[in-house]
């Protein structure tokens, strides 16, 4: 859409794009991961490895500098947005798990929380609240210092098998499907509670635009927005998404008005149950490079699959001819293409 098109003009390309209407495109740089950035509340700035907690941020920094008075700013067709510091796994955090930063490697992780069950009763959980408190604390200064030239979106938050592949380990969590259901399952419930309660948190502090929201990827609801995710779906089989995880998913999807769920292009096997569903609206699908995944052309059938049913966010580092060949073969209505320019 042309730059000079007003806010309004803006907006209602996002919500016809909800509908399966029209196309989104954006281009924009990415700088990939990395070492990781990590502002101590000291003043210094972490160089080793370390398990951190929450009291050591350093949220002035984190929160960036006060913006003066402007208007909402775009990156093409999607509103530019900025979320509280998405390095750390802040729902982890709140669950309980140790948090763990690896400056080198450029990641932070929650480590696991139990070895067996009979340890779960005893976890300490108190670590959790200021986590919370300090998502919330984050969150209020990005919105100040943002003036409303970008919009501040929810943080990025792993979804409830995610949590369970975190607290648990990916083998106690494999083998519980079959030798702990009923404490897989009740772990699942409290899971997905605490991932709608912090979602809560964070509408509660974000303001409204036009009456609506702008979800992590830049496009506009008129109405609550939320991204869901399930990652640890990779080593899942389709049956056991459909009965032990979908359910939960569906209902983080369902806690705001327009939902998008996040997939990788090498997990999409778990489509049909979200498929089948009125919600999510969208699904968004990070684009993994062989052998994690077929080749972009190759997905080609999985996309159309998708906009057959709802909006579609194709996201990764894209060469100009990706984004082409995107464009010729998949129907425009309802696909939205984030191209990431940089290195991953």
């Amino acid at each position: 859409m042309n730059s000079a098109a007003s806010l309004d003009e803006r907006l209602a390309q996002h919500e016809a794009w909800w509908s399966g209407r029209t196309l989104l495109v954006s281009r924009s740089p990415h700088p990939g991961l990395g070492d990781l950035w990590l502002p101590l509340a000291d003043g210094s700035v972490a160089r080793e490895d370390m398990r951190l907690t929450p009291a050591m941020l350093d949220l002035d920094r984190l929160a960036g500098p006060q913006r003066g008075p402007g208007a909402l700013r775009f990156v093409e067709d999607v509103i530019e947005t900025d979320a509280p510091y998405v390095r750390v796994p802040w729902v982890e955090a709140i669950l309980g798990c140790p948090i763990h930063a690896t400056i080198q490697g450029g990641s932070m992780r929650g480590l696991k929380l139990i070895d067996a069950w009979d340890q779960w009763p005893a976890v300490d959980r108190a670590q959790g609240a200021a986590w919370r408190e300090t998502l919330r604390a984050l969150l209020a200064l990005m919105v100040e210092r943002a003036a409303g030239q970008v919009a501040i979106t929810q943080t990025l938050m792993r979804g409830p098998s995610d949590l369970a592949e975190a607290a648990l380990g990916p083998e106690l969590m494999s083998y519980s499907l079959y030798d702990h259901p009923h404490e897989l399952r009740a772990f699942l419930e409290e899971a997905t509670e605490l991932f709608i309660s912090v979602l809560d948190d964070q509408l509660a502090g974000l303001p409204r635009i036009q009456g609506g929201m702008v979800n992590p990827f830049g496009i506009w609801a008129p109405g609550t927005v939320v991204r869901a995710q399930c990652d640890a779906s990779a080593f899942l089989s389709p049956r056991q998404y459909a009965e032990w995880v979908w359910p939960h998913d569906a209902a983080t999807c369902e806690a705001a008005d327009y939902a998008v769920i996040h997939l990788h292009s090498g997990c999409l096997h778990v489509l049909d149950p979200i498929l089948a569903a009125p919600s999510p609206q969208a699904v968004q699908v990070t684009i993994d490079p062989p052998p994690s995944s077929l080749p972009l052309a190759e997905l080609l059938p999985a996309f159309r699959r998708i906009l057959e049913h709802k909006a579609l966010i194709v996201d990764g580092p894209m060469e100009e001819s990706d984004l082409e060949m995107l464009l010729e073969n998949l129907p425009h209505a309802g696909l939205c293409v984030l191209v990431r320019q940089g290195t991953w």
